[in-house]
């Protein structure tokens, strides 16, 4: 009776799996033709001139922060979209400060003493190696030029890390002109402050260093204290140029003191018990702090663009389904407080095609999957038939046309990884290249 029952159910089983399998493709198959027409009707497609950005007054309306992702460092297309869309912001919608994924005390030495320098050198004394490529250099162009019409583009930095010396040779000789020997003795604890972990072979060596650093840079800010007006008379004539001078030697201390500390753990494999402890993530967090510092101390009542890779910009990667890193740990924008997440518009940047550098030695060619996965970000906006378009997430409502930016999506970071996220979680907005190339690097 059993082997009856099996002979009767089984055919009739496998008949239902299949009926059950064309439905749900043809379920995809119908939904993905209302994304389809929906991204045909609603995506702004980028051309090579201004007026395609004037869809920005209407999706800003609002915003004091536009942040500018990339998923990958090092892409052409992508640099010189953000370049294009920064002038637009600067000169259309009154977006005066450029704060870059670079560190504070380099962007803002190098901006001060800007009027001195070619732009070639400001964009290599301030921001990262991966950056120095002819496209972003025609932003330093752009930059001089505005400064010496009277309607500057400002530049700073929210990033911790420090890997230039523009702001020792900058700093060094504001103070020499008040005092040679605290010149001096600044000029050493920068050169010490960047070899303090390289150099450290053990934790009391790290420590003891790092105490005596602590206590220079201390006596640094009590002599900029108790000689700021003779400081500021040496200064670059630039509105805040003291007080980037004095946060900056107190990010010194601060990094020293919380991240460095983790950074020397870890090298010696001594790990944090949590996530969040690590300096990897700590860096989000410190990042998150400084622009908030820019953003509501330095530069409160100016509208600011920033610039930065989408993991670091993105709402809140803790939201993620499977960020690249597999942990999900907090991101800036997880640090960043509400009242400034409600002033920020976000815009994520991909690409559908092509290749990008490997930031750690900018030479290494990354190509791009290709095709990228059935029913991601990429492969789907491809239905926008055009090589550059931005889409709006923010103002739009869910439906049959917009339920991919509500479900899970995949999403490759650098290019060729796979991320799984809520997309309307993560962005406002993204803006998808059909093709991107490799910078090329100005030596």
């Amino acid at each position: 009776m059993k082997r009856i029952i099996v002979r009767m159910t089984l055919p009739l089983l496998i008949v239902c799996l299949a009926l059950s399998s064309f439905s749900a493709s043809a379920r995809a198959a119908s939904e993905e033709k209302h994304w389809d027409s929906w991204i045909e009707r609603h995506a702004q497609p980028l051309d090579a001139s201004n007026k395609d950005f004037r869809f920005l007054k209407k999706v800003l309306k609002g915003k004091r922060i536009v942040q500018l992702g990339e998923t990958t460092h090092g892409a052409g297309e992508m640099n010189a979209t953000k370049v294009r869309m920064i002038k637009y912001l600067h000169e259309e919608l009154g977006y005066d400060v450029l704060a870059f994924e670079s560190g504070f005390p380099d962007t803002n030495a190098s901006y001060l003493n800007m009027d001195q320098l070619t732009p070639k050198s400001t964009m290599k004394n301030s921001i990262y190696a991966v950056w120095h490529t002819e496209d972003v250099v025609e932003l330093f162009d752009y930059m001089k030029e505005q400064k010496e019409k009277g309607d500057p583009l400002i530049l700073t930095g929210f990033d911790i890390q420090s890997m230039k010396n523009s702001f020792n040779d900058a700093a060094t000789q504001w103070v020499k002109a008040v005092n040679p020997e605290k010149a001096e003795l600044l000029s050493q604890s920068e050169n010490d402050f960047s070899t303090l972990v390289t150099d450290s072979n053990t934790f009391d060596e790290f420590s003891q260093k790092k105490e005596k650093l602590v206590k220079n840079y201390q006596e640094l800010i009590q002599f900029a204290e108790t000689h700021a007006s003779e400081l500021r008379a040496n200064l670059p004539k630039e509105p805040k140029a003291y007080e980037m001078f004095m946060h900056s030697l107190q990010l010194r201390i601060d990094v020293m003191e919380t991240y460095m500390l983790e950074e020397m753990k870890e090298k010696l494999e001594d790990y944090p018990k949590n996530i969040e402890d690590f300096s990897f993530f700590m860096r989000d967090r410190m990042m998150a702090e400084q622009f908030q510092w820019v953003a509501e101390t330095l530069y409160p009542k100016k509208k600011i663009i920033v610039w930065g890779h989408n993991y670091h910009l993105r709402k809140q990667n803790t939201k993620m389904i499977k960020d690249w890193v597999q942990l999900n740990g907090p991101n800036m924008g997880d640090y960043l407080p509400e009242r400034l997440k409600k002033q920020t518009y976000t815009i994520g940047i991909y690409a559908y095609s092509g290749a990008s550098l490997n930031s750690s030695d900018n030479k290494t060619v990354m190509p791009v999957t290709s095709p990228p996965p059935s029913g991601s970000l990429e492969a789907l906006l491809k239905a926008a038939d055009h090589p550059a378009v931005f889409v709006d997430f923010l103002h739009t409502k869910n439906k049959k046309g917009t339920s991919w930016m509500y479900t899970p999506r995949t999403a490759l970071y650098w290019g060729n990884m796979e991320e799984q996220m809520i997309l309307k979680e993560q962005y406002d907005g993204v803006i998808w290249l059909e093709h991107i190339t490799p910078s090329v690097i100005i030596k």
